[in-house]
C-alpha cells in the first residue's frame, strides 16, 4: 500500500460559445461547458497541488468574467474554500506544480507564496522569455508567482522518489505543458493528461488543436499518453472534457 490520495477540486468553469476554437471535431458555433480542475496529491512525504485553476475573485461575479468574445469564466466553487474544506492551508503546500501557464490553470498562485513551484523548463523559458505572448502565454496572470521559488525540471521528474508521483512532459499545448502520473493502491495509474486533447474523440484520434504552439508535439504527446495508457494500464484524465469528467468524484471525497 503507498497511502498516495488524491483529491479532485473544482476550481472553475470555461464557458465556451464556439468549442471548435479548441477541439478540432467540433461543429463550429458548437456551445460547450469546459471544466476546470486542479488536484491535491497528499503524499506520506508531502503534499502536492496540481495548477490553481481560474483566480478565486471571479468567484464574486455572478455572471463571470468576459475574457474574449466566445469564452466567460467562472468560479462556482473557490480554490481556498476547497482547501479550507480539506483542512489544509496553503503556506502548508509543499509543491505547487503546474502543467502550464495558461491563464485558467495559474488563476491563484499567489497563494503560495512559500510553496516550491515544479515546473518544465521550457515553460519556464518561454514564460518569462521575450516572446511569451507569441507562445499563447499572458504574464500578467501568473505575475503573482514567486519566481525564487520555482524549480525548473527537464523531461519527466520523480517527485517524491518512490515511482508515485512523476511529471511527466507532454509538450506541444505550450512549450513546457506536462501531465502527473500518479500511482494509486486502488484506483490504479491515474495520468492527468491536462491540454494534450479537449475530448476524448480529439484524444482517440490524436486530433490536436490548431492554436497550439507545435502541432507535432502535441500528436507525440498524445502517443505518449496512449503508451502509458496501455503500458501501464493507466487512466487518462483529460483536463476540460465534460462528458469524462462528469464520473470522477470531487473533494471531498478522493482517491486512493
Amino acid at each position: 500500500m503507498n497511502n498516495v490520495r488524491l483529491y479532485v477540486l473544482e476550481t472553475g468553469l470555461i464557458e465556451c460559445a464556439d468549442f471548435a476554437i479548441f477541439s478540432p471535431n467540433a461543429t463550429p458555433g458548437t456551445r460547450q461547458n469546459m471544466p476546470v480542475r486542479s488536484y491535491l496529491v497528499v503524499h506520506p512525504r508531502g503534499t502536492l497541488l496540481w495548477d490553481t485553476g481560474i483566480e478565486d475573485a471571479i468567484g464574486d461575479l455572478p455572471e463571470g468574467r468576459q475574457i474574449v468574445d466566445a469564452i466567460v469564466f467562472k468560479v462556482p466553487r473557490t480554490l481556498r474554500s476547497q482547501l479550507e474544506e480539506l483542512r489544509v492551508e496553503p503556506g502548508s503546500v509543499d509543491y505547487l506544480a503546474l502543467s502550464h501557464l495558461h491563464i485558467d490553470h495559474v488563476g491563484n498562485v499567489g497563494l503560495f507564496d512559500d510553496t516550491t513551484v515544479l515546473m518544465q523548463e521550457a515553460e519556464y523559458e518561454a514564460g518569462y522569455g521575450p516572446n511569451a505572448e507569441q507562445l499563447t502565454l499572458m504574464p500578467e496572470s501568473y505575475a503573482a508567482l514567486n519566481r525564487g521559488r520555482i524549480q525548473t525540471v527537464v523531461g519527466d521528474h520523480d517527485v517524491f522518489g518512490d515511482g508515485t508521483v512523476v511529471l511527466t512532459s507532454l509538450p506541444g499545448h505550450t512549450p513546457g505543458h506536462q501531465g502527473l502520473l500518479v500511482q494509486l493502491s486502488e484506483a490504479g495509474p491515474i495520468l492527468l493528461g491536462t491540454d494534450i486533447a479537449y475530448s476524448a474523440r480529439d484524444y482517440a484520434e490524436g486530433a490536436v488543436r490548431a492554436a497550439n504552439v507545435d502541432l507535432a508535439q502535441s500528436r507525440r504527446s498524445i502517443e505518449i499518453a496512449k503508451r502509458i495508457e496501455r503500458d501501464l494500464g493507466a487512466t487518462v484524465w483529460l483536463h476540460h472534457d465534460l462528458e469524462a469528467q462528469r464520473g470522477v468524484r470531487t473533494a471531498p471525497a478522493w482517491y486512493e
